[in-house]
């Protein structure tokens, strides 16, 4: 019995794909001509994907894609690296009603498949420099592994580039968000800056204690 080829599959159900909607389409170009009609000559879904996907610039991605598909968070595995210390794995939740700004394209780069590619993946395509004042570093930092990667005998309050990059230490404002980040359950007389009580000091006054310059 001669075996099927690996690029000859079965059509698709009467119920998923509309002949109607593609008859400006030549059957030829998606249904072989031997033996065997309605068998499709390519590997759906990457077959329908090199037409589909021919002008994604200027598609209208949501003509297909509806919102169910991106209701849903997708869980990213990431690998937060620190110098001098061992990679971390996290897993970190991706939601596209929080990147509505950006347009599918600019994530989804891959040719025909428009998969994001792996610097996407990883969030540091967009996320490389983000410690400008008054973003909300808990909202994706506030995890089980920063708690426990600052337990004593490290001091959380200084010398931050003893084990951080110290370019990106620079950067870091202790502001109420910040201390957030480890102290979410001790949330308390917002929106005071926390180091004014604790620190004694404004977050700009207290910052240049985070490098060890300033120990």
């Amino acid at each position: 019995e001669p075996v099927a080829s690996p690029l000859v599959t079965p059509s698709a159900s009467a119920d998923s794909f509309s002949h109607q909607r593609h008859k400006a389409i030549n059957c030829i170009s998606c249904h072989g001509t031997r033996a065997g009609q309605g068998r499709l000559t390519f590997e759906p879904p990457r077959g329908c994907q090199i037409c589909h996907h021919q002008a994604a610039a200027s598609s209208n991605c949501r003509q297909c894609h509806g919102e169910n598909e991106t209701a849903a968070a997708l869980i990213s595995h990431v690998v937060i690296t620190v110098p001098r210390q061992p990679p971390r794995p996290r897993d970190v939740s991706f939601q596209h009603e929080k990147h509505t700004s950006l347009r599918c394209v600019e994530c989804h780069t891959t040719s025909v498949s428009l998969a994001p590619d792996s610097a996407v993946t990883a969030c540091v395509s967009c996320h490389e420099k983000h410690h400008e004042p008054d973003r909300n570093c808990s909202s994706c930092h506030r995890t089980t592994q920063i708690v426990a990667a600052h337990q004593r005998p490290t001091e959380a309050h200084v010398g931050c580039d003893g084990c951080h990059t110290p370019a990106i230490v620079a950067e870091l404002v202790p502001t109420r968000s910040l201390c957030l980040t480890c102290h979410g359950d001790q949330d308390h007389y917002a929106p005071r800056e926390c180091t004014v009580c604790h620190l004694q000091n404004t977050p700009d006054g207290y910052r240049s204690h985070l490098s060890g310059a300033g120990t």
